[in-house]
């Protein structure tokens, strides 16, 4: 169930639609890139990240090419962390690379 695990109910549905809320949506500031924010979370936006289907999903990314991405309507969750830095503060190729093939995966 959305928001509990093994029956312990960690965040309500609505606090979770809220990540989905849109507060931002225009070129960040500091990381000089067009992004849409949720409350917490990166939204995707088709012409910055267009591996990431434009739907209920929610990510960020770390320095060096990490990157997490949620998919709540799927109940899937896909963390990326390299042995080896890369350039990028979004994700990096290689994630743009196993992004794609995982969301056909899932879409399958």
């Amino acid at each position: 169930m959305r928001g509990s695990v093994e029956g312990v109910r960690l965040l309500r549905p609505e606090t979770i639609e809220l990540i989905f809320d849109v507060q931002a949506d225009g070129v960040d500031l500091v990381l000089p890139t067009p992004l849409r924010w949720g409350v917490g979370y990166a939204l995707p936006k088709r012409e910055f990240l267009p591996y990431i289907p434009d739907e209920k999903i929610c990510f960020w990314g770390g320095w060096g090419g990490s990157k997490v991405l949620m998919w709540p309507e799927r109940r899937t969750t896909v963390a990326y962390v390299m042995n080896k830095m890369g350039p990028g503060v979004l994700g990096s190729d290689r994630m743009a690379r196993y992004g794609s093939e995982i969301f056909a995966a899932l879409a399958a």
